[in-house]
């Protein structure tokens, strides 16, 4: 063989060498890759769905961050840690933890005063003079009753005449007294009950079934056919409120959004395995707030496109394609000023917090680092007016920005872009732009987490009640959902809310009068009085 022949040989042996050694590589980023997917999977299933830091990710954060761990770690001329509280009690000072005791009973509960006393013939001492009570020692306890139960007879008194039988009245023969009007004329159901009803399913997630059966052990015979059908009928004589609050949320300068699924088995043309969708706003003027809850067979873009016409304030949501689209259509009607679209710096979090969860990587942690920083920045809402805050945040948050985008740009490419850090670096850089966006008005934060807890009852109930069976019980679910919610927003108590409103809603006639029974115009103490 002779020496070009060898060359070439060389040559090739070479080229699949390379060959060989490019596809091993991929081979092991492809194997790193469902490593860290398997983990991710592991600890979705088996770990804690918080984000929160517990004491092993402080220590395994501390690796990368000395300075920090001696921060915490930090202790005072006394050697005592600085986080604990110190109490001085007479010639001793007593450490206290922050938090501590049981909280008082509620003073607006009732009493009941059981006093023991020794009997009249130990109240005499040895010594023959009588003893006397030098104080007391009181305790509480609480006592509850299941639900009591009545039930409400009303007889509605009828006369007639017996002389003209009614020829000579104005009226019609016979006089029938007026009676109080009802939610659901006809129905056994009092509005106590259809508040207690509606509060056990959508704040409790307590399902209809359950509720038969409790109803059943106090005497009431109401399957649970006939409890979801008074939900329909309860949500269809809300309705009026239900579009209110849509109006109300579009009047703010600020809607957060998001969606979760849903599961409705009856749905026309449609399996019952098909996933449905549950789309929830949440905004309105800053002293009154709202929750909108609406259900759609679609996660497409048409439910967005449709809440948003019209409104130009803020939309922040996650990097979710269908808020895009919408903002597209509305831009494509005519419309003048379109929302202005901000991003969720919890959702690029989540991304480097589910590296860390898997990998532990300190490049993972650094990132939120970083973005920890920018939460910080929050707690300057206490310290300075409306503008003082804008400022000092937005000039605060610039110099984060400032290095946090090249730290990620460096890393990213260096990083496989296949890989979970990969990805999240990929994530924050694509949506930059309106990620740092919240910094320009003081009414935004950095996260969408307004919408977040709004949505989580619905999901929490979910674990419970599974699905729901026809449309109209989806939608009805969204009424009850948004109410409760509000209610919630505003210190109110959703049964008595419930009550009142169900209470007051077959006398409302006018557009004030539905005004007027909407969460944010009622008081506690209006609750309370009637």
């Amino acid at each position: 063989m002779n020496v070009v022949a060898l060359l070439e040989e060389n040559k090739k042996l070479r080229n699949l060498l390379e060959e060989k050694d490019k596809h091993l590589s991929e081979m092991e980023s492809h194997v790193k890759r469902l490593e860290e997917k398997v983990t991710l999977l592991e600890i979705l299933h088996y770990g804690p769905k918080s984000e929160k830091w517990t004491e092993e990710d402080k220590r395994q954060a501390l690796l990368f961050n000395e300075a920090e761990d001696a921060a915490f770690e930090q202790v005072d001329e006394t050697g005592e840690k600085s986080g604990v509280e110190k109490k001085e009690v007479a010639s001793y000072t007593r450490r206290t933890h922050r938090n501590q005791g049981r909280k008082p009973i509620s003073p607006d509960l009732p009493r009941e005063e059981i006093v023991y006393d020794i009997a009249d013939a130990d109240k005499t001492c040895g010594c023959g003079n009588e003893l006397t009570c030098i104080g007391e020692d009181v305790s509480e306890r609480v006592k509850i009753k299941p639900a009591e139960v009545k039930v409400i007879r009303e007889t509605r008194k009828k006369y007639a005449c017996k002389a003209c039988e009614g020829t000579e009245d104005t009226r019609s023969g016979v006089v029938t007294a007026e009676s109080k009007k009802h939610l659901i004329p006809g129905s056994i159901a009092d509005e106590s009950l259809l508040a207690w009803s509606i509060q056990e399913k959508f704040e409790f997630s307590l399902p209809f079934y359950r509720q038969s059966k409790r109803l059943e052990y106090l005497g009431v015979p109401l399957p649970r056919s006939t409890l979801c059908n008074l939900s329909v009928q309860t949500a269809q004589a809300c309705q009026p409120l239900y579009e209110l609050l849509q109006k109300h949320i579009r009047r703010g300068q600020l809607i957060n959004a998001d969606e979760t699924r849903v599961q409705v088995l009856k749905e026309p043309g449609r399996h019952a395995q098909d996933l449905s969708w549950m789309w929830v706003f949440a905004g309105g003027p800053p002293d009154k707030v709202a929750v909108v809850f609406r259900y759609d067979e679609s996660r497409g873009s048409d439910v967005p496109f449709e809440f948003l016409k019209g409104y130009s304030g803020w939309l922040q949501t996650d990097d979710y394609a269908a808020y895009h689209t919408a903002l597209k259509k509305l831009a494509g009607t005519g419309q003048k000023i379109l929302p202005r679209h901000v991003l969720c710096w919890a959702h690029a979090r989540r991304e480097f917090h589910k590296v860390w969860e898997s990998s532990k990587s300190e490049h993972a942690k650094q990132a939120l680092d970083f973005i920890r920083d920018l939460f910080a920045l929050e707690d300057l809402r206490k310290e300075y007016s409306e503008k003082g805050f804008m400022k000092q945040r937005k000039n605060r948050a610039e110099q984060i920005f400032d290095q946090f985008k090249p730290w990620l740009i460096k890393l990213y490419e260096s990083t496989p872009p296949k890989g979970a850090l990969g990805k999240a670096f990929r994530y924050t850089l694509d949506n930059w732009e309106q990620l740092i966006l919240y910094v320009e008005d003081p009414v935004l934060t950095p996260s969408n987490n307004h919408a977040e807890n709004a949505i989580r009852p619905f999901v929490i109930g979910r674990k419970n009640w599974l699905f729901s069976g026809t449309p109209c019980g989806a939608e009805a679910s969204a009424i009850h959902y948004s109410l409760i919610e509000t209610a919630k927003l505003h210190k109110l108590n959703p049964y008595e809310y419930l009550s009142f409103i169900y209470a007051r809603l077959p006398y409302a006639m006018t557009g004030e009068d539905f005004e007027r029974l909407l969460p944010f115009n009622t008081t506690t103490e209006m609750l309370k009085g009637g």
